[in-house]
């Protein structure tokens, strides 16, 4: 019956508050608007004086963005003298904008026919060598596999596939820029490059001019190299959040943008989608509940589950988790985040109408920005008005999405 009644209650709380589908969605191209801080409580449903406690526990640059409006921001005067960070690499996060890039080739491409081999649409089921004439890893992947990280399995049917993380980008996920490359050299209307077709169909319309990704060169490193700020890290997580939306313009699809956030192959890894970490509880090769290889903190927050199984490419049927987790959830708003060396995070609160983002604060404590600042969430949340620990127990759940 508390379920039930949670579920009632995040519903007609989603359609109440600032999340609402008339709401302004972020800043477009121009730049973000700080919420004032007198109006952060009404707007953001956040405490400004708790907010304030939250910049010393986490004395990093970091910004929280709720219902499309940058609502707190810091920057440590120690490491930004100015009040704003400079742009800075922020490694591995790079792949999940690789990720982002991708989708965007799927989406502009959608309607292009398919005569042969490198025509029609780019799709994650596409064999790779639809689109390659060579590559290095199993000959049979699709890019989904790629992008899932297993495309070098020898057997991709087995259940027993095997993620291994591609630092830097040589085993596989490297290939996808080319992959891009050959799909939009179908129509010049998207670019002579997938560096043209970057700044044209991502950078421009979602307004991020503090970023570079390898500079000017035509071709891309999917792994590393964006170098960027805080607030261009906000737009990207707030697209992801939107489901590819941007500013009234679609700009990637919204199937793409779940295949992100859900695990793309729950018998090699339950916390990792496309390209982008996820929260998760545990599989069947790990029995701590923790997940495998994701972030180990994982409390206070719901685990990305898909709405049905089998899914996509992978034939999983179940979330793949053990005892005391299963596959049940009351709503699919499950934590994802991008993650780069030194600490480098976007975090995306589906369920909260919410994006975290936080710079060089150490690898493995994107938990910490979560853990400041949700005191100044729970106390103004409706239902739990300052009760962290019941707040927690259902959130974590799955059976509490006050922004659904």
């Amino acid at each position: 019956m508390r379920v039930f009644l949670l579920l009632v209650i995040s519903i007609l709380l989603g359609c109440s508050d600032g999340s609402t589908d008339s709401a302004p969605r972020g800043p477009g191209q121009e730049a973000w608007t700080l919420v004032p801080t007198a109006q952060v409580a009404d707007e953001c449903g956040l405490d400004p004086d708790l907010l304030e406690q939250a910049n010393a526990e986490i004395d990093r640059a970091y910004a929280v963005v709720r219902y499309g409006k940058l609502c707190h921001e810091y920057y440590p005067t120690n490491l930004y003298p100015g009040g704003v960070d400079e742009a800075e690499i922020v490694f591995s996060a790079a792949k999940t904008l690789a990720a982002v890039l991708t989708g965007a080739a799927a989406y502009r491409t959608r309607d292009l026919e398919r005569t042969g081999r490198k025509t029609g649409p780019l799709a994650d089921t596409d064999r790779v060598d639809h689109w390659l004439d060579s590559f290095t890893f199993n000959q049979d992947a699709q890019v989904g596999h790629v992008l899932g990280m297993v495309g070098h399995n020898e057997d991709l049917s087995s259940p027993e596939l095997d993620f291994t993380y591609d630092i830097i980008g040589e085993t596989q996920i490297n290939r996808l820029n080319d992959v891009v490359a050959t799909a939009i050299a179908q129509d010049p209307a998207l670019g002579s490059s997938v560096h043209e077709f970057l700044e044209r169909f991502l950078f421009e319309p979602l307004g991020m001019r503090q970023s570079d990704w390898n500079g000017n060169d035509p071709d891309k490193n999917f792994a590393f190299g964006w170098s960027t700020t805080a607030r261009d890290m906000a737009r990207l997580g707030l697209l992801i959040l939107d489901g590819g939306l941007w500013d009234g313009e679609r700009l990637l699809s919204e199937d793409w943008t779940y295949k992100m956030t859900h695990p793309s192959f729950e018998f090699a890894n339950t916390g990792y989608g496309y390209l982008t970490w996820l929260i998760a509880r545990s599989n069947a090769d790990n029995d701590d509940g923790l997940p495998k290889t994701t972030e180990p903190n994982a409390e206070c927050t719901p685990s990305t589950l898909w709405n049905d199984y089998p899914h996509g490419l992978s034939e999983s049927p179940d979330c793949n988790y053990i005892p005391p987790w299963d596959c049940n959830q009351s709503f699919d708003v499950g934590v994802w985040y991008a993650a780069g060396l030194m600490g480098n995070y976007i975090v995306g609160h589906p369920g909260l109408d919410m994006v975290l983002v936080v710079k060089n604060i150490g690898s493995n404590n994107q938990h910490r920005v979560w853990d400041a600042i949700r005191p100044a969430l729970v106390a103004l949340d409706p239902m739990f008005a300052g009760d962290e620990e019941a707040f927690c127990e259902e959130y974590a759940a799955g059976n509490y999405a006050p922004s659904l």
